[in-house]
C-alpha cells in the first residue's frame, strides 16, 4: 500500500516511480482518503483492513498520523472518508514506525533503498 497525504495526482506519478509495472503495490491511498482537520491531512490506516500491530509505516513526519484520543475531527468535504462517521474521534494507531528523512528532490537519496533489508525481514516475521 502506499498512503499519501498528497493529492491523487502526486499519488499516481509516486506509483510510476516506485512500481512501473503495476506488480507490488496493491493500493493506492491519497489526499482525499484522508482526515481533514483544522486544515491539516490525517492519514487513518484503520481503513486498511489490517492488523495495525502488524503495519509498517514509513514517513518523514509523525504529523499524518493522528496520535490524540478523543479529538473531535471535522470530515472534508467531498472526500472518500466523508461519508463515514462525522462523530468519529482520532485514537493512537498501534503502529510500527520508521521516521525518514523527507526527500528533497536529490536523486542520489537512498535512503529508502538502504530499508529494504529491514523491510524484507518484516515481511517474513
Amino acid at each position: 500500500f502506499i498512503y499519501t497525504t498528497a493529492k491523487k495526482d502526486y499519488a499516481k506519478k509516486l506509483l510510476e516511480v516506485l512500481d512501473p509495472k503495476k506488480k507490488r503495490i496493491r493500493r493506492c491511498l491519497s489526499q482525499s482518503d484522508c482526515v481533514c482537520s483544522q486544515g491539516c491531512y490525517w492519514k487513518d490506516l484503520t481503513c486498511l483492513g489490517r492488523d495495525l500491530a502488524k503495519t509498517v509505516a514509513l514517513d518523514h513526519t509523525m504529523q499524518g498520523f493522528p496520535a490524540q484520543v478523543g479529538i473531535p475531527v471535522s470530515r472534508c468535504p467531498g472526500s472518500a472518508v466523508a461519508a463515514r462517521d462525522p462523530n468519529l474521534s482520532l485514537s493512537p494507531q498501534a503502529a510500527n514506525w520508521i521516521l525518514v528523512p523527507q526527500w528533497s528532490g536529490d536523486p542520489q537519496d537512498e535512503e529508502l533503498l538502504r530499508l529494504i533489508p529491514v523491510l524484507g525481514q518484516l515481511g517474513q516475521a
